[in-house]
């Protein structure tokens, strides 16, 4: 999968670094935002620019205004990114080169202790691209350390 698609996936598994209000029912509350998150990050038609500009500033405004992102395991080393405007841009490079994207978050795990929450969860993406290279389906387990 293009490194650029990845800007969109990683963020939505890694999310809940922006969000993270641990109190009452911690773990739906976490579980509710990666779902607002998936739900931002799909691509289900051609979107006009501004709607595209609109959904990436949306996306990018549910993280922190760092975020680091660990992308060893698929090849593309750490990336640390230091401000939402970088990030809502590399969101909409993302979504510039899409026709299509449809996520699904599967088994999500949340374990929390104290101030500390991990969350294991598989997503498969499935979508197409402007490029000519037809569709394609991406299936990941993702591990996402969350400190309040």
């Amino acid at each position: 999968m293009k490194k650029s698609i990845l800007w969109i996936l990683v963020p939505v598994a890694v999310a809940a670094l922006a969000w993270l209000l641990m109190g009452d029912s911690e773990e739906q509350r976490i579980l509710d935002r990666l779902e607002q998150i998936r739900e931002l990050a799909e691509v289900s038609e051609q979107e006009n620019p501004l709607t595209a500009l609109a959904r990436a500033k949306q996306l990018g405004s549910l993280f922190s205004t760092t975020t680091r992102y660990d992308l060893s395991t698929l090849g593309h080393g750490v990336t640390e990114i230091s401000s939402r405007k970088e990030l809502t841009q590399r969101i909409l490079a993302g979504r510039s080169k899409l026709l299509s994207l449809e996520l699904v978050l599967l088994a999500p795990r949340v374990e929390i202790d104290g101030d500390h929450a991990t969350v294991g969860i598989t997503g498969t993406a499935l979508g197409a691209t402007h490029d000519g290279q037809g569709k394609f389906m991406d299936v990941h387990r993702i591990e996402i350390d969350l400190v309040r």
